[in-house]
C-alpha cells in the first residue's frame, strides 16, 4: 500500500469507478463521467498505469541502459521496486520490457524513455496511450540467443557487453548505435535452462552465447502453412512418422514404414500437408525436387541425390520431402532414357538402405498421378503406404474457408461460409485460396478492407473449379421458367434428383435408396436436353454432359477407360449429374456375335451404375429418341429406375411455349398464342420455335426495316410447316410405354 501522505498529496480514489487519479485531474475525470479512453486523464487501476509517453535524451547517471523513468509514487501504486522489470504496451507497437527507475523531476503520471532506444510505433509522435505494469512472468537466464543477420559486420562480444543484464524475448528489438549508424537487432531465438517455459523472457548474461541466423535457418523461416479440412490425413501421417522415429522403443523385429506416397488432384494441398507435418514434427528436413537435381553430366544426378540422403541421415531424425516424385522415378517404357533408369535405380537403392541401416529418416513423396510412377516403388519396404487426398466435400470446404477467412479481415458469418462451401462444388484448396484472393481484390476496388458475403458470391462466378477442368463440363443457363408446360414431368425429375439431396434423412428413415438414374424418351425436339439443363441449373449441381459417340476410341481399352474416368470424376465433384445425350449410341441392345467395343463400353457402364464403388450423390440422366433399341439390362430397377415419357406438347403446353417465344419477339397485338396453339396440333417444341423463326424471316423478306411480325406472316409460316414426327415412331413409344407398365 502507498504511504498515506504520498497518496493524500498526489493521488485520490474515484468513489464512482474505483480507479486512482491525481488530485489535479479529479475535476476533469468527473467531467468526463469516468471515461477511461481519454489520454488527457491518466489513471491507475488494478496496479496498471494508463498514461502517456515522454522522451528524454539519455538515462540519468548511474541508471541502467534499459530504464523507464517513473515518479516514485507511481512505482509504489503499481507495486514496482527500483530495478523491477516492467511491461510497456502501446497499440501498434511491440511490447517493451524496461526496468523501473525513479524520477521526481518528471510529471507524476508520465512515463519517460530515452529517445535513442525507441523504434517503430514507439518512436512516432502520436497520442496513443501507454500501459505500464509489473512483469509477472518468470524471467530466466539466457544460455543462447540467435539474432537476425546485420548489414554491417560487428563483433558479437560488443553486443554481449552492451546489452548485459537486459531482458528480452523472441521477436523483441534492441537498438545499438555503431559508428553513428542505428542498428535494429531482432531476437529470433532464445534458449534457457528452463526449457519447459513457453514464451520465455530471458536475461542476457555474460555466459549467454550469441550467434547470427544461418542461411539455412533463414530459408526455412517461411510463412506458416494454413491448412483446413485435412486433420484426419495429417494425424494418420504423423502416426507413421512418430512410429518410424521411435522404433527403438517397439518390439524387436518390427519394421516400421519409411516411406509414404501422398497423391491427389493438382492444387489439393499435398505439398502444404507435407510442409505442415514438417513444422509440427519439428525435425530436420531435406527437399528433393526433380528438375533441380537433374544434371547433364553422367552420374552427377545420382551423386546429388545420394548426398541429400546422407545429409538427412547425419541429422536424423529427419524427413525427406520428394515433390512430384514421378519426375524422378517415372514409369518405365520403351521411350525411357538411360539416365531415367539409372536415377530410378539409385532412388530405390537409397530407400532400401534406410531399412537396412535402421535410420530414423522418413520419406514423404507427392504425385498427381500414381499410375505414372515406377511400379517397383509401390511396394512394402519402399512406399509402404499410399494415401489419397480427396477433393474436398462441403464439410472440408467449409473448414478450409474458415481457416482462410480467419487470417483475413472478414465480416462473413459462419452460416454464410457454409452456404458458399455448399455452392463451391469441385473446388480444391488452391481454388478456395483463389476465391478468397478474388474476394479481397473486390474489397480493394470498393475501398473496403473486410470481405463480405457479396464478395465471395461474386468471386464464385470468376473462379472455375479445378476438379472439373479435365471434363467436358457445360454450365447451363436454362431455368424451369424457360420451358413451357410439362409440370408433372418437372416434379418427377425433382423427386429423382433434388429430393435425395435435400431430404436424404427422409429416404434413410424409410429405408429406401434414392433413384439411381432417369431415362427421358420421346420424339425429337421435345426439349429432353433442355429439361436436363434446367434441372442442373435449378438444383445447383455440377452438370457433366456426355454425348454417346464421345466415349468411343479406336484404341482397345480406351473407351472403357473413358467411362471409368467419367464416373470417377463425377464422384469426386459430387453432388453431380451425368447427362448421356443420345444414350442409345452407348446403351444399345447387345447382339449375339463377338463382343465389340460397343458391348465392352456398355458392360463398363453397367458395372459403374451398380458396381462395387457406390454412386454417392451422383445421378444419371439419359435421353433417347429410340427407347426400343436400349439394352434391357440398362433399364432394370437399380440402374435407370425412372423411365419418363416426354410426349409431344398438348394444347396447353403449346400455348405456354408460344407465349414464352413471342415474349422475346416484336409481334403485332393481333397475334394470338392460343390460336396458334390450336393450329399446331402434332408440332414438337422445336417445330413451334421454327414456325416463329420462319414468320420473322417472312416479315424481313417483305421489309428489311419491319418493326413487328404480323398475323399474315405466321399464316405463311404455318403453310410451309407440317409436323415431322412420323406416326410409326409415336406407335413405338406407345408400345414401349405399355411394355414398361405391364412389366
Amino acid at each position: 500500500m502507498p504511504p498515506k501522505q504520498c497518496k493524500k498529496t498526489l493521488w485520490v480514489d474515484c468513489g464512482k469507478c474505483g480507479c486512482t487519479i491525481t488530485s489535479n485531474n479529479k475535476s476533469v475525470h468527473m467531467e468526463l463521467n469516468c471515461q477511461k479512453d481519454q489520454i488527457r486523464c491518466p489513471y491507475i487501476e488494478n496496479h496498471v498505469l494508463y498514461s502517456w509517453l515522454e522522451r528524454s535524451g539519455s538515462p540519468p547517471e548511474g541508471a541502467p541502459k534499459d530504464v523507464v523513468l517513473l515518479h516514485p509514487s507511481v512505482g509504489t501504486l503499481i507495486g514496482a521496486v527500483i530495478g523491477a522489470h516492467l511491461e510497456l504496451r502501446r497499440e501498434g507497437a511491440p511490447m517493451l520490457i524496461k526496468r523501473m527507475w525513479p524520477s521526481r523531476a518528471s510529471a507524476p503520471v508520465a512515463a519517460i524513455l530515452p529517445a535513442a532506444d525507441l523504434t517503430g510505433g514507439w518512436s512516432s509522435d502520436n497520442d496513443k496511450r501507454v500501459t505500464i505494469s509489473v512483469l509477472k512472468e518468470k524471467v530466466s537466464k539466457a544460455t543462447s540467443v540467435v539474432i537476425k543477420k546485420l548489414k554491417h559486420k560487428i563483433d558479437l562480444n560488443i553486443l554481449r557487453e552492451h546489452f548485459l543484464n537486459q531482458c528480452v524475448y523472441v521477436n523483441s528489438i534492441l537498438i545499438y548505435y555503431y559508428f553513428g549508424r542505428k542498428l535494429e537487432i531482432e531476437i529470433l531465438d532464445l534458449k534457457s535452462k528452463d526449457t519447459n517455459v513457453d514464451n520465455i523472457k530471458c536475461i542476457l548474461s555474460e555466459d549467454t552465447v550469441w550467434s547470427f541466423q544461418t542461411d539455412s535457418e533463414a530459408k526455412t523461416k517461411k510463412k506458416p502453412v494454413i491448412l483446413g479440412g485435412v486433420n484426419d490425413i495429417v494425424d494418420e501421417i504423423k502416426t507413421f512418422i512418430d512410429v518410424s522415429f521411435n522404433v527403438d522403443s517397439l518390439c524387436k523385429g518390427f519394421q516400421p514404414a519409411r516411406g509414404l506416397l501422398l497423391y491427389g488432384h493438382s492444387g489439393i494441398g499435398k505439398t502444404a500437408i507435407c510442409k505442415h507435418l514438417i513444422e509440427i514434427v519439428n525435425c530436420y528436413h531435406v527437399e528433393i525436387n526433380g528438375p533441380a537435381i537433374f544434371s547433364k553430366y553422367f552420374g552427377e544426378t545420382e551423386s546429388t541425390m545420394k548426398s541429400l540422403f546422407s545429409e538427412a541421415i547425419r541429422n536424423e531424425p529427419s524427413v525427406i520431402l520428394v515433390d512430384e516424385v514421378e519426375t524422378i522415378c517415372p514409369k518405365r517404357s520403351s521411350g525411357s532414357t538411360e539416365q531415367e533408369r539409372r536415377v530410378t535405380s539409385a532412388f530405390v537403392s537409397l530407400l532400401d538402405n534406410l531399412h537396412e541401416q535402421n535410420n530414423k529418416v522418413f520419406v514423404l513423396a507427392t504425385t498427381r498421378k500414381p499410375e505414372n510412377l515406377d511400379p517397383m516403388l509401390r511396394r512394402f519396404g519402399r512406399f509402404d503406404k499410399e494415401i489419397e487426398v480427396p477433393i474436398p466435400d462441403r464439410i472440408r470446404r467449409k473448414d478450409i474457408l474458415l481457416n482462410l477467412l480467419n487470417n483475413l479481415q472478414s465480416k462473413v458469418s459462419e452460416q454464410n461460409i457454409e452456404s458458399v462451401s455448399n455452392m463451391a462444388h469441385g473446388y480444391v484448396a488452391a481454388d478456395l485460396v483463389n476465391l478468397c484472393t478474388q474476394a479481397m481484390m473486390r474489397c480493394f476496388k470498393r475501398e473496403n478492407q473486410s470481405i463480405e458475403i457479396e464478395d465471395l458470391l461474386a468471386a464464385l462466378t470468376i473462379v472455375r473449379p479445378s476438379a472439373m477442368r479435365e471434363l467436358l463440363v457445360e454450365i447451363p443457363n436454362v431455368r424451369w421458367s424457360d420451358i413451357g408446360g410439362l409440370d408433372n414431368l418437372k416434379l418427377k425429375l425433382r423427386q429423382a434428383v433434388e429430393w435425395p439431396l435435400k431430404y436424404s434423412d427422409s429416404f434413410r428413415r424409410l429405408g429406401v435408396p434414392p433413384p439411381g438414374g432417369v431415362l427421358l424418351y420421346g420424339p425429337p425436339g421435345c426439349s429432353k436436353t433442355m429439361i436436363a439443363k434446367a434441372l442442373a441449373t435449378e438444383s445447383g449441381l455440377n452438370f457433366l454432359s456426355i454425348k454417346g459417340p464421345e466415349l468411343f476410341s479406336k484404341w482397345v481399352g480406351d473407351s472403357e477407360k473413358a467411362v471409368r474416368d467419367l464416373f470417377r470424376k463425377a464422384r469426386q465433384v459430387a453432388p453431380s449429374v451425368i447427362f448421356f445425350d443420345e444414350v442409345d449410341a452407348i446403351g444399345g441392345e447387345r447382339g449375339d456375335g463377338e463382343a465389340g467395343v460397343h458391348e465392352r463400353v456398355l458392360a463398363q457402364l453397367l458395372t459403374e451404375l451398380d458396381g462395387v464403388v457406390p454412386l454417392n450423390s451422383v445421378t444419371i440422366l439419359a435421353a433417347t429418341n429410340r427407347p426400343d433399341r436400349m439394352d434391357r439390362a440398362l433399364l432394370r430397377p437399380g440402374r435407370l429406375d425412372r423411365i419418363i415419357y416426354v410426349p409431344l406438347p398438348d394444347l396447353e403446353t403449346r400455348s405456354q411455349i408460344l407465349e414464352l417465344k413471342l415474349a422475346t419477339m416484336s409481334v403485332s397485338s393481333a397475334v394470338d398464342s392460343h390460336d396458334l396453339a390450336n393450329r399446331t396440333e402434332g408440332f414438337s417444341g422445336a417445330e413451334l420455335h421454327a414456325v416463329c423463326h420462319e414468320a420473322a424471316l417472312k416479315a424481313l423478306e417483305e421489309n428489311i426495316d419491319s418493326v413487328e411480325v404480323k398475323v399474315e406472316h405466321f399464316e405463311h409460316a404455318l403453310k410451309e410447316f407440317t409436323p415431322r414426327t412420323p406416326h410409326n415412331l409415336l406407335k413405338i413409344y406407345e408400345e414401349f410405354t405399355l411394355g414398361q407398365n405391364s412389366s
